[in-house]
């Protein structure tokens, strides 16, 4: 018996359903986006606040930030999430999955954020981990609409049985 196993019958899987897996990429990306263009308005007023400029002259950049925030969470997040959720199936344990959504994506961003150019400093992991931080609240959400593979193998046999 491994760290996530749960005694049960021999093989059986966590199975997430494709609209919890949207749910929780969307949970996810909004809250991360929404905090990231919520500290990008703060401090762009703070520092037209202290400099005494008109604070209206750079708002376009919190819909860039909504743009590419929402991009890079689509092309790495949404494909991270699928496979980390894939690895993860034979693991029964929800915290288990909760702790690997927010060490995964920490460590994956932080490793493209080196490799993008903005540098390998262990201080950084802290700007990444809002980014893991928001991907593990974003599993906890959607705990409850995962079920088992021999479930899904009940339905199958007796389509009577109501999803959850």
């Amino acid at each position: 018996m491994t760290l996530g196993d749960v005694p049960g019958p021999a093989k059986e899987q966590v199975v997430l359903q494709a609209p919890a897996f949207i749910k929780g990429w969307l949970i996810t990306t909004t809250l991360w986006v929404g905090l990231l263009a919520t500290i990008i308005a703060i401090s762009h007023v703070v520092t037209a606040f202290r400099s005494g400029t008109d604070a209206w002259t750079g708002w376009g950049v919190v819909p860039l930030a909504l743009f590419y925030g929402y991009g890079t969470a689509l092309l790495a997040g949404a494909p991270l999430a699928w496979v980390l959720a894939f690895l993860l199936r034979p693991v029964r344990r929800q915290w288990i999955h909760v702790g690997a959504f927010f060490a995964a994506p920490t460590l994956v961003f932080w490793g493209l954020g080196g490799l993008l150019g903005l540098g390998w400093h262990p201080g950084l992991l802290g700007l990444w981990a809002t980014v893991g931080a928001a991907a593990a609240v974003g599993r906890w959400a959607i705990r409850g609409n995962v079920s088992t593979s021999s479930a899904w193998a009940a339905r199958e046999q007796y389509p009577e049985i109501p999803a959850r």
